[in-house]
Formats: structure tokens, C-alpha cells, sequence
């Protein structure tokens, strides 16, 4: 969204080697309208839930505007590559390399070890124009609130990047060839889209931060710039009507959409198609003319790129420096200074470093590589935040310690894919999510210690999935993999190479309304009899234990247990060492207990190991926190403590 959508604001001198538009304020106001949809998006969501799609505006005008200087230069003889990405580094380099810098200096100061590696894997991956990858790979069980990542915003500059990329090669490769420009741009969208369409049911994640699956939107500008260099369609004269039309789909979307839409989807054609029609209306249209082409749209619209650097890094160190959302006020204010760091970005150094030759490219394009090595550097803990003493040493090395699936082997078990770790002639099948991947580390170090008297071990896991076939609990974030996952687990469960079968579940937080992960749309109890039909099928035939849930809540996490402010100084303040075991965790695990039981399996409780009497244990003897977080265990802790998994490993 962000180079092309500035790129020709300016009138100055153009090199002799590109071929661009005539400039249209319209467009300058339609790149307003993107960006303040998705800064009052990301200041006020309750207020705007849609706002989103104003990154879908600034897809298609960069397609419009690159493709179109890219096939009038190439139709011309006077596209060049080296002037086409020179020019791309003069006018996107400046404002990132500038916010990039400022966030990992906010970052030092504010963060904590663990959260500063994140942020420097997305400098890095935010300089490297990879964001929206690192933030597929991210997102699932583990991923943050998206507020907590300062560069979440960078993934659609990554895709736009890609595209830069990809296509002005594509392009040349297609020219030389001396085939059609329009039909492999079309046959890209049609490609592009259906991706879409596919991927948003089974891996809304994907479709979401996919170049595949986003491609379509900036070929719908690349379409209009084909038929504006060619020909006038018959849309043409009839600029108002299509104006209107567009803008009417652009504020439709922004009413009927909200987090919780399947989107892209085919909700995507709404602003998709709504920019296309205000674009192809031309710059004569009564809303091009009047609203579009308004001296605040057009000085909005000159800013939009460094604002939306800015607006975001604001807004979520913020969110980070206060541990929850900003009040409105603050939110506002932080709006008002990211628009005043936009303007002084825009006017004293994008405008001057446009202007430069071929020696400021070369500096800018050594800056950010600078910043992707720092990047890296402080993923690889080389350089420490501020907030690094030894007091919250202890508190920082139990949010790290996860171990799954280390030292398990990648392979297939019946043609499934799994991990596993070979030993005795017997095979125990582990099936669950990552309550069952927790307890990993405590397996594999029996099974490193006396391998030839242990049964070999199969994991047939996936996080945040429940593992009952037939359930419809729904991972979100990997719907399609549920699903594959339960009809794979239904099938190895019943295997005859299989003797033990070790059932375990974030039950808690699947059927717990007190617990954030609840899903509210199940049937809780047609849930609990999937549990029993599923052990009552596997008991008549085979060894099986079912792992009730180990206790969770916030006063099990290790980032409670600080104190002071991340604005000042940090140290750990006192806690409780025991906590009560919460009711409804005691009631539930009492009807799954009983549940199991009658079924046939073999129940195992780690809430009777860690709190004898009702009373859980927080810490170890040695002060170490036992919990990663407000769910799982610590790998260290699991290894050294949880015996009550040996029997799973003694048949």
C-alpha cells in the first residue's frame, strides 16, 4: 500500500526511464479514506469494527499506480529495473528505517528478554519485507495479543513488497514473450482470488496474511491500469454513478464486517470492487472532485504512509506500557501525535531524500540492512532490554522454558505424520493438544535413561484442538487442521500396533466459562459424551488413561509475579506460593474423573499432585515458578516432577 501510494503526489522532475500517470488528487484522497479507516480501526474497534479494509483501498491503488507504470514503461522501451526499485527504496525506505529504529529504542526500554527477541525477529522480518510470513508462522495457541506486537502492521507492506517483486519480473518475462498484459493480469486475479475463497474456510490465518490469497486485490488495480492506458470504457461516462457506487461498497463493508468476519472471503470484493469503481470513475467525478480532491483529503492522503507507520508502534506500545487497553483519551492523543510525526516524516525527510541520487539509495538500502542485522541480533538475545536484572531472571527463564517437540523424531506412523521416539517392541499413543505436549519433556527423559525397558511413543498432537473425534471445538486459527487432526487420531487410536492409548486436554479451558479460550459455542455436555463414547471404544480393546487438565489461571503466571513499571524499574513482588484450587476447575474435573472411569480408562489427576488438600503449589522449593504461562507447565518442571505420567510408560 505504502510506496506507490505516495509515489506520485509530487510534481517534480520524473527520471527519463519510467512512464508515469498524470498525478490525481482523487487518488492522494483515496489513500485518506484507506488510512483513516484503519487508524480509527486500531485506535476506537468498537466504534469501527470494519475499518480493517482500508488496507484492501491502499491493495488495489498500488496496483493500479506500479502497474501502471510498469506496462506503459515496458510498452514504451524505457522500463528499467534499476530506476524501478531505486525509486521504490527512496520513497518506502525513509519512514521504515526512521519507525523501525524508534520501536527497537521503545522496545529496549519497555520490554522485557523474551519480548524483545520477538521484536527483533520483526524488525528483522519487517526490513526484510517478510512480516506477514513470521506473523502466519506466529499466530496459533502461543501467538500474543495482537496489541503486544509494534510491527503487527508491517504484513501488509510485506505483501505489497512481494508484489513489487514479483510482478515488474513477471511482467518483463511476459513482454519479451510478446504475450498479453491484460490476459495474464486477469489470469493471476482469477487465480489469486479462488485461493483466497479456498484458504479463508480452512485456514482463515493464511488467507489473511497470504500473498496468494491477496494478489487478486492488487491485480483489480493492475486490470484498471491496463484498460486506463488503453481505452475508455464505457463506465467512463458515467463517472458519478460509479463514484458513488464505489464509495456506497466501501461503507458497506465498513458496517457489516468486524473481527469475527470470514475475511478475506468474498467479503473482500466489497472494498475491492468499491476502489476499482472510484478509481475508473476518473478524476472528474462530483466525489473524486469535491471530497476526494479536498485539500484535507489530498494533505491526508500525502501523509498516509509514515501515518500508518506511526499510528500502530503509538497505539501498541502503549497497550504494552499499561498492560491493557489505552483509555480513549490516550488513544486520541497518541492519533493526534502520530499525525504530527507523519507530517514532520513526510515534509523534512521523505520530500528531501526523494530527490536524491543514486548515493542516498545506496544508504538507505545499507541502513536497513543494518537494521535487519540488529534485527537478529537481538532475536539471538546479543543485545538485552533495560528491564534485565537479576531479580526477574527467574521469572524470565520459566516464560521460556517449553520444550516440545525436541528431541522427538519427525516421522509417519501408519502413514500419519507424527513424532515419536523408538524403544520397545510396544507402542503408547499420545494424542492431545498441547496439555499433552507439555508433558513431553518428562517422557522422553524416561525413555533417554532406560530406552530398551520402555514402550516406543507415538505424539499425535495439535494445540488448541480438542482431541475427541466428533467434538466441535474449533481452533480458529486452524480449523481445517481440527478436523484432519480428529479423523487422523479416530483412525491411529484403534490401531492394532498400538497397545497404550494416553489421552490429555485443555478440558478447563475448552468447557470453563472462567477461562479466556472457552468456546461458548459447543454443547458442553454432547462434548462430554464424545469423551466417554471415544474411551468406551478404545477400553474394549486396548490399555487406555485419560489426563484430566492440570489447574490454570492467572495467579499460575510467571508475568504476574513483577513489580513496578515497565516506565521505571521492575523487580518481583511478593505472591502467594499456594493458591486455591478454583471451583469449577475442582467440579469439572470430578465429572471428567468419573467419566473416564466408568469408560474404562485409567484416570490420571495432575491436580492431585499439585494441589494436595485443594491448595496448588505456584512455586517449587527453590522459588522457580512451575508454570509457563497461565496454562502449561515448564518443560524443567515437567522433567524434574511429574511422575504421575511414568505409569503411561509402564505397561
Amino acid at each position: 500500500m505504502h510506496s506507490a501510494k505516495l509515489g506520485l503526489s509530487l510534481k517534480q522532475p520524473e527520471p527519463p526511464h519510467l512512464v508515469h500517470p498524470r498525478y490525481r488528487p482523487d487518488i492522494d484522497g483515496l489513500r485518506a479514506l484507506g488510512v483513516l479507516l484503519v487508524v480509527l480501526f486500531h485506535a476506537f474497534p468498537k466504534a469501527l469494527p470494519g475499518g480493517f479494509v482500508g488496507v484492501d483501498i491502499f491493495f488495489v491503488v498500488s496496483g493500479y499506480l506500479i502497474s501502471t507504470i510498469i506496462f506503459g514503461s515496458l510498452e514504451n522501451g524505457t522500463f528499467s529495473f534499476r530506476e524501478f526499485y531505486f525509486r521504490r527504496i527512496r520513497r518506502i525506505f525513509p519512514a521504515l528505517v526512521i519507525v523501525l529504529a524508534t520501536g527497537w529504542a521503545a522496545g529496549w526500554y519497555l520490554l522485557f528478554v523474551d519480548e524483545l527477541q520477538q521484536l527483533g525477529m520483526h524488525i528483522a522480518a519487517g526490513a526484510g519485507f517478510v512480516s506477514n510470513f513470521v506473523l502466519w508462522g506466529e499466530a496459533g495457541y502461543f501467538d500474543s495479543d495482537a496489541y503486544t506486537k509494534p510491527f503487527l502492521h508491517l504484513w501488509s507492506l510485506g505483501i505489497e513488497e512481494q508484489f513489487y517483486i514479483v510482478w515488474p519480473l513477471l511482467l518483463a518475462l511476459v513482454w519479451r514473450r510478446r504475450a498479453h498484459f491484460l490476459k495474464i493480469t486477469i489470469v493471476i486475479a482469477i487465480a489469486s482470488f479462488a485461493a483466497n475463497i479456498l484458504t479463508t474456510g480452512a485456514d482463515p490465518v493464511a488467507a489473511f496474511y497470504s500473498p496468494w490469497s491477496r494478489f487478486w486485490e492488487l491485480m483489480t488495480g493492475g486490470i484498471l491500469a491496463y484498460r486506463a492506458l488503453h481505452r475508455r470504457g464505457p463506465l467512463a461516462r458515467a463517472g458519478n454513478w460509479q463514484s458513488t457506487a464505489g464509495l456506497s461498497l466501501i461503507l458497506v463493508a465498513v458496517a457489516l464486517l468486524s473481527r469475527k468476519s470470514a475475511f478475506p472471503g468474498w467479503w473482500a470484493l466489497l472494498p475491492t470492487l468499491g476502489t476499482f469503481l472510484i478509481i475508473s470513475a476518473g478524476p472528474k467525478a462530483w466525489l473524486n472532485r469535491t471530497f476526494l480532491s479536498s485539500r484535507g483529503m489530498v494533505w491526508v492522503g500525502l501523509i498516509s504512509y509514515p501515518l500508518y507507520l506511526w499510528h500502530w508502534l503509538l497505539l501498541s506500545f502503549a497497550w504494552i506500557a499499561r498492560g491493557r487497553m489505552p483509555p480513549s483519551s490516550t488513544r486520541a492523543a497518541l492519533v493526534v501525535l502520530s499525525f504530527l510525526l507523519a507530517y514532520l516524516t513526510y515534509f523534512y525527510i521523505e520530500r528531501r531524500v526523494r530527490a536524491g541520487g543514486e548515493q542516498i539509495t545506496l544508504v538507505l538500502a545499507g541502513l536497513m540492512a543494518a537494521l535487519f542485522a540488529f534485527g537478529i541480533a537481538t532475536q539471538a538475545e546479543l543485545l538485552r532490554p533495560r528491564n534485565d536484572s537479576r531479580s526477574i531472571g527467574l521469572m524470565l527463564e520459566a516464560i521460556h522454558d517449553w520444550e516440545y517437540p525436541s528431541s522427538l523424531e519427525k516421522t509417519t506412523f501408519q502413514g500419519t505424520p507424527v513424532r515419536s521416539k523408538k524403544a520397545g517392541e510396544k507402542t503408547v499413543l499420545y494424542v492431545g493438544d498441547s496439555h499433552l505436549e507439555q508433558y513431553a519433556a518428562r517422557i522422553v527423559s524416561l525413555l533417554e535413561q532406560g530406552s530398551t525397558s520402555y514402550p516406543s511413543v507415538v505424539f499425535l498432537t495439535s494445540p488448541g484442538c480438542s482431541p475427541i473425534p466428533g467434538s466441535a471445538q474449533v481452533n480458529s486459527y486452524h480449523v481445517e487442521r481440527c478436523a484432519i487432526f480428529r479423523q487422523d487420531l479416530a483412525r491411529l487410536a484403534v490401531d492394532p500396533e498400538v497397545d497404550t492409548v494416553v489421552v490429555a486436554g485443555a478440558w478447563n479451558l475448552y468447557f470453563l466459562e472462567s477461562r479466556t479460550h472457552y468456546a461458548g459455542s459447543i454443547d458442553v455436555e454432547s462434548e462430554i459424551a464424545g469423551i466417554d463414547a471415544f474411551l468406551r471404544r478404545l477400553a474394549r480393546h486396548k490399555k487406555v488413561y485419560f489426563v484430566l487438565d492440570n489447574p490454570s489461571g492467572q495467579q499460575f503466571e510467571p508475568r504476574n509475579f513483577f513489580a513496578g513499571s515497565r516506565l521505571s524499574a521492575l523487580t518481583v513482588k511478593p505472591f502467594q506460593e499456594h493458591v486455591a484450587l478454583a471451583e469449577d476447575q475442582a467440579a469439572l474435573r470430578a465429572r471428567l474423573a468419573q467419566v473416564a472411569a466408568t469408560a474404562g480408562a485409567v484416570v490420571i489427576d495432575p491436580a492431585a499432585h499439585l494441589c494436595p488438600g485443594g491448595h496448588c503449589r505456584v512455586v517449587t522449593d527453590a522459588g522457580k515458578p512451575i508454570y509457563k504461562d497461565d496454562n502449561h507447565y515448564r518443560a524443567s518442571y515437567v522433567r524434574a516432577h511429574v511422575d504421575f505420567m511414568d505409569v503411561t510408560l509402564a505397561d
